[in-house]
């Protein structure tokens, strides 16, 4: 009997879980874990620690649609394995620090490494890889992030008790080395067609794992505007202002969720809850891209902004632990608006062929948010003394970013030759 072989898409799809599983916890979701230890060895607020990541974040403002272009045209492996070296050396440069500008220093390096070599290049393979089934690609893929959460909060909190944060920054550092390296080397192509494959659902039924039965050709979506003519159009500007929400919701909330927790209820609370949304947010991520796929982006959409905000709800009541449990459980389901739904809703939008160009763009926005969202929240709270107010700007900002997406791709729609669905909504 004749096996069929398991398409190659799918150890991509591995090969990025890699990725996003290790570089992208300790920028985002891991990286104020280090906060109170910094800031009282080195004598600095929290608004100058944070001032950091914002610099990390920043630069994806000015350089994210280089990056895209450069990948989209140049050899992706080499640049994505030079940079993840890069990435390692320039975050182990932060144990060397005794100041803040030498924090600085590390994070502007690491920032640029960090952007050729994680999400902008992990969501290219997979929009190039998949058709049908896109949207459970991109959730696996972008699971990494909550099983590295899961494994790593842990790992950090006992390194940083044991070893303290200079230390700590090393040893992830070589964590990082042994574990994305070789999958950049060894498991990561940048399209199909590089191994004599067509994208997962296309018409060419010998070359994939399953063929679709419904009809002769199942193409990706074609969006007859140039981005350059879309940037005029009323839906290119809600799809912006969506993603400049996105990221400020997200840096704003992962940020500081954790310094916010130990200071309700210490620090083994602290590690647990983040392990519990880093866990949930493995399932969270699955269930949107299913929902994606089933139902199409403006369902997925509702799903993660929704339960995103409601989270902000419950941490206002954070001194009642079970309102922390609450709260990591909508949050962890939510989170994967942050990974999953702009990569999603761009390709839903522009489709496969002006994806690299309009995420680009996207990023850039997406970047001016992440790296003033955390910013603004540690400013409202060395203002405030509390953390409350910024919760309820974000919940505010949670639901501006729903609106945008889901505005823009339904104001999109008018602008495509023929009527058609998005091209994740298609049923299995």
């Amino acid at each position: 009997m004749e096996h069929k072989k398991i398409y190659y898409g799918w150890f991509v799809v591995f090969g990025c879980l890699m990725i996003t599983c290790t570089m992208v916890p300790p920028i985002m979701a891991l990286s104020n874990k280090f906060l109170i230890q910094v800031t009282g060895e080195l004598q600095i607020s929290r608004s100058a620690f944070t001032l950091a990541n914002t610099i990390l974040q920043g630069l994806g403002i000015f350089l994210s649609p280089m990056v895209s272009a450069r990948l989209a045209r140049g050899n992706m492996k080499r640049i994505q394995t030079v940079s993840i070296i890069g990435f390692v050396l320039s975050y182990a440069s932060f144990s060397l620090a005794t100041n803040v500008i030498h924090l600085y220093i590390s994070s502007f390096f690491t920032g640029i490494f960090f952007l050729n070599a994680s999400l902008i290049p992990v969501s290219m393979m997979i929009t190039n890889w998949f058709i049908k089934k896109r949207g459970l690609a991109m959730s696996i893929a972008m699971a990494g992030i909550g099983v590295g959460g899961t494994i790593f909060s842990p790992v950090i909190t006992w390194l940083l008790g044991a070893y303290g944060w200079r230390s700590t920054y090393c040893i992830m550092a070589v964590i990082i080395l042994v574990l994305a390296l070789p999958a950049a080397l060894f498991i990561l192509r940048k399209r199909p067609e590089d191994m004599g494959l067509l994208p997962y659902g296309s018409e060419d039924v010998s070359q994939q794992e399953a063929a679709p039965k419904s009809s002769p050709k199942k193409a990706d979506i074609i969006f007859p505007l140039s981005v350059k003519e879309s940037r005029t159009k009323v839906f290119f500007i809600l799809f912006i202002f969506g993603m400049l929400c996105n990221g400020l919701i997200n840096t704003g909330s992962l940020g500081h969720f954790p310094p916010a927790i130990e200071e309700l209820q210490g620090p083994q609370v602290q590690a647990l809850i983040i392990s519990m949304y880093s866990m949930i947010g493995i399932f969270g991520k699955l269930v949107l891209g299913w929902l994606n796929d089933r139902f199409g982006v403006v369902a997925s959409t509702a799903f993660g902004c929704i339960t995103f905000a409601l989270s902000f709800i419950f941490i206002l009541f954070g001194q009642n632990i079970n309102m922390l449990y609450i709260m990591a459980l909508l949050f962890g389901l939510g989170d994967a608006i942050g990974t999953v739904t702009p990569p999603l809703i761009t390709s839903a939008i522009f489709g496969a062929e002006k994806y690299g160009e309009a995420y680009g763009i996207a990023n850039s926005f997406s970047q001016i948010g992440l790296s003033l969202g955390a910013l603004m929240v540690a400013a409202i709270y060395d203002t405030s003394g509390s953390y409350n107010t910024a919760w309820i700007l974000l919940l505010i900002l949670t639901l501006g970013a729903f609106a945008g997406w889901v505005g823009a791709y339904v104001a999109s729609r008018k602008y495509c030759e023929k009527p058609l669905p998005d091209s994740n909504t298609q049923n299995a």
